[in-house]
């Protein structure tokens, strides 16, 4: 809510107006992201700025999942069979995004990815 010219209350957008953007990017080169392996990359926001993603190439495609634990934050790289968060070592598996070991108990969050013209694309929704 917030004024206007008059000093009249009003809404700066209607109540339950969509505030939701979508964008869906190019982030790695598809020759970039062998079978197995993880990257993290660091793709445009919908609202500007830029959004860690760690992608996964797996034999059913390309995990995508947001970068940051989703017990405290920190960021989370590939150790060995697992993505670790660097800050209390939970775990989580590169291809589901499920936590494995704990503090944490949610999965990361997921991006849905696609794969075309040679390219690796993450679609990230914000609100």
């Amino acid at each position: 809510v917030c004024r206007n010219a008059k000093g009249k209350l009003v809404w700066r957008r209607k109540p339950g107006e969509a505030t939701t953007k979508v964008i869906t990017v190019r982030v790695l080169e598809s020759a970039e992201l062998e079978l197995g392996k993880t990257k993290v990359v660091n793709a445009p926001a919908p609202n500007g700025g830029t959004t860690g993603v760690v992608l996964t190439r797996t034999g059913a495609g390309i995990a995508a999942f947001r970068v940051n634990c989703t017990h405290a934050g920190f960021p989370v790289a590939r150790v060995g069979a697992v993505l670790e968060c660097e800050l209390h070592g939970s775990q989580f598996n590169p291809e589901t995004g499920a936590a494995v070991t704990g503090p944490a108990t949610r999965a990361l969050g997921r991006y849905e990815a696609s794969e075309s013209n040679g390219g690796i694309y993450v679609t990230i929704t914000s609100a």
